[in-house]
């Protein structure tokens, strides 16, 4: 029998006026499970988070390419790292219909439950190290800006475990598909969007990779 180093701990969900302020949080309680966070307004400004590990324009290489963006070979061989994410860290399969379909659901149905983007295409065994995603589901939904009677696109992301020192690459990814999904709902549509909030929800959350 296995001794669990992992504690579980009382994590109510707390919100946060940048993702900064929630990182800091993290580590002050990682190892724990349940760990959830929201920030209400999620722009670029209040996503980035600055660090050795993650600069901007690492930050921004790791967004255009999980965003379904290409990238050069260039940018592969001066960004990537295995710790940084690896395959594991790879969104990028079928993004491109993955965002079209969220945007078809929100204009068609703005109610509705289903404009979600599953990073995983099929389901994986637990020792498939590459398809064990961290990001498991991105779900979408709009709400009402009662001040102005636009619409706030907003996002809650579902994540299998959290490296509190990954968090910058995480945030920023999901700034990035918002702000993709938000100017194409602009184009696509009469209506007038704008970001909203973002919900982490993390089961397992560690201090880094190697714990």
């Amino acid at each position: 029998m296995h001794d669990l180093k992992y504690k579980c701990k009382l994590n109510l969900m707390k919100n946060y006026n940048n993702a900064l302020e929630m990182q800091q949080s993290a580590e002050e309680v990682a190892p724990t499970y349940n760990f959830t966070g929201k920030i209400e307004i999620f722009n670029k400004d209040n996503a980035t988070i600055l660090t050795d590990l993650f600069d901007l324009e690492t930050l921004d290489y790791y967004a255009r390419k999980n965003c379904g963006f290409e990238v050069s070979k260039t940018e592969i061989d001066k960004y990537e790292t295995e710790y940084r994410g690896g395959l594991q860290g790879d969104y990028s399969s079928e993004m491109d219909a993955k965002i079209d379909n969220v945007i078809d659901s929100l204009i068609n149905y703005p109610e509705s439950k289903r404009a979600v983007v599953m990073m995983n295409n099929g389901w994986w065994a637990h020792d498939d190290t590459d398809e064990a995603k961290c990001c498991r589901e991105l779900h979408f939904f709009l709400t009402e800006n009662y001040n102005d009677k636009t619409m706030l696109l907003n996002c809650s992301g579902i994540f299998r475990a959290q490296a509190v020192d990954i968090m910058p690459k995480n945030f920023y990814f999901v700034y990035k598909i918002m702000e993709v999904i938000n100017e194409k709902l602009n184009k696509q549509t009469e209506s007038k969007y704008l970001l909203g909030s973002y919900t982490h929800f993390v089961t397992i959350l560690v201090p880094t990779r190697y714990d």
